[in-house]
């Protein structure tokens, strides 16, 4: 069995990603590797094939480009309300 493609992420996977990150994708992006990946994996030419692994290779990216893109905001937001309960906390302070 493979790892998730995910860097850092020792996961097994079922196919490309493990199923935590599988379902983090949205459906249409995880979907469609899904279909790329059984359509490679039934072509018979073989140059054929080889250009669809590469072009596998690069939806995996772009979809690991989108947890990570998914990841960072939801890393950030818990950060930025944290400022914001801060700034209130000092405007109330400075009324009283």
């Amino acid at each position: 069995m493979s790892h998730c493609a995910m860097p850092a992420c020792s996961n097994a996977a079922t196919g490309i990603f493990c199923p935590d990150h599988y379902f983090r994708l949205p459906a249409s992006q995880a979907h469609w590797l899904v279909r790329w990946q059984f359509k490679m994996l039934r072509c018979e030419d073989a140059d054929t094939k080889q250009h669809m692994r590469e072009q596998l290779h690069g939806y995996t990216q772009e979809a690991i480009r989108t947890l990570q893109s998914a990841e960072a905001i939801s890393q950030a937001a818990p950060a930025s309300s944290a400022r914001r309960t801060d700034a209130g906390g000092a405007n109330q302070q400075a009324r009283a």
